[in-house]
């Protein structure tokens, strides 16, 4: 049986607030840490220490944490990662200091002068499965030349364990700025490799699927799929296209299409950048320049994990 817990004295550190949440997650479902444990497959002192801010957890303790509490999975991942990359050593000075859980930011007002354009994640996979399969190449389109605008994205992924049945994608559609609409979606639409059964959007920005694959994968047998995600017409997109894995991906190639007469007026590179890095407003890093046909084409390998991959640009 664990011991009582000790009240945790909030510093402001990242650890310490991820005990936090993690203890308002458990509260808020109810279940005592031993009713949690059993269901995480944990030992209660093990559940009970992930809360206590001492060290950071693990992922796979995170996860089976969350979805114990029947918590979201896919907003924790974020956090997690987010945390992961502030405690490297070459963390940007300060960053970790504006490190909140997604369901804890309140709606910022359009600050003065030129805005920072808010983050968009291309669809990553969430972690409750992240044991399960690996991103062997991941291809994106983003076609900005079109009303809506819309991304075309092809995935091979290889499953590790026997019995793989569905895949969960999730993607990040923060506002741009400038719109002020009260709606704010996504459309999904899976073009080939299964069947599209589940389409959640747990926060405003935040959209969830849930892949249905025609048969059971064996590990190491592969499997393709092809998403097209569309920005509803008339809703501005953010000025990223960033891949943050939380998964093996071994490969990601992206193309942007722009507006041949309305090209940008600089496009950038994030080839492992922290998340904060992503946010900054002029070119922080190798810029490119887009072809006669507005097109800007770049390609990763081996990409680590929580780390941003693809093209910022400024309008």
């Amino acid at each position: 049986m664990g011991r009582p817990q000790k009240p945790l004295e909030r510093d402001g550190t990242p650890v310490r607030e991820f005990a936090f949440w993690l203890r308002d997650l458990r509260k808020r479902s109810g279940l005592t840490y031993a009713k949690l444990a059993k269901n995480a497959h944990y030992a209660t002192s093990t559940v009970q220490e992930a809360t206590a801010g001492r060290r950071f957890p693990t992922l796979k303790l995170t996860v089976a944490f969350v979805r114990a509490c029947d918590g979201d999975v896919a907003g924790w991942q974020a956090y997690w990662g987010q945390i992961q990359r502030a405690l490297d050593a070459d963390a940007p000075d300060g960053w970790a200091a504006s490190i909140s859980p997604p369901w804890a930011i309140p709606p910022a007002a359009p600050p003065a002068g030129p805005a920072a354009p808010p983050l968009v994640l291309p669809a990553a996979p969430p972690v409750d499965d992240a044991d399960d399969w690996i991103v062997e190449s991941f291809t994106a389109l983003l076609r900005l030349d079109t009303e809506p605008i819309e991304a075309l994205e092809q995935r091979v992924i290889v499953a590790v364990a026997d019995g793989l049945a569905e895949l969960s994608t999730s993607i990040s559609v923060p506002r741009h700025p400038t719109d002020s609409d009260q709606a704010h979606g996504l459309e999904s639409e899976l073009l080939h490799g299964g069947s599209l059964e589940l389409r959640e959007q747990p926060y405003e920005s935040y959209f969830k699927n849930v892949i249905v694959l025609p048969h059971p994968l064996r590990a190491g047998e592969r499997h393709e799929y092809a998403l097209r995600l569309r920005i509803p017409a008339g809703q501005p997109m953010a000025t990223h296209y960033v891949y943050v894995p939380f998964r093996r991906s071994d490969q990601f190639e992206l193309r942007v299409r722009f507006n041949p007469q309305r090209l940008p007026k600089a496009v950038w590179l994030l080839n492992g950048a922290p998340t904060a890095v992503i946010y900054d407003r002029a070119p922080i890093s190798e810029t490119l320049v887009p072809d006669r046909f507005g097109e800007v084409h770049v390609s990763f390998r081996a990409l680590r994990l929580g780390l941003g991959y693809g093209l910022c640009w400024q309008e």
